[in-house]
């Protein structure tokens, strides 16, 4: 469920840039962490790092296919 969650987030990120930009302008980590939990977004850091990790290996076999 972590996991899933993480990915949810990336793709969500990649694709609604006001989103992004949102998160963006959150500095401080507490405040960044519980804005995600509340919007159903909750995952360990690692989810995160995983879930990001296969967006650039998408990105990377867009960019050479």
């Amino acid at each position: 469920m972590s996991l899933k969650n993480a990915q949810r987030l990336v793709l969500r990120m990649r694709e609604d840039k006001a989103f992004r930009g949102e998160l963006q302008s959150i500095e401080d980590n507490e405040i960044l962490k519980n804005y995600l939990s509340e919007q159903g977004y909750k995952f360990e850091e690692k989810d995160l790092i995983k879930a990001m990790a296969a967006c650039m290996t998408g990105l990377d076999q867009v960019m050479q296919g």
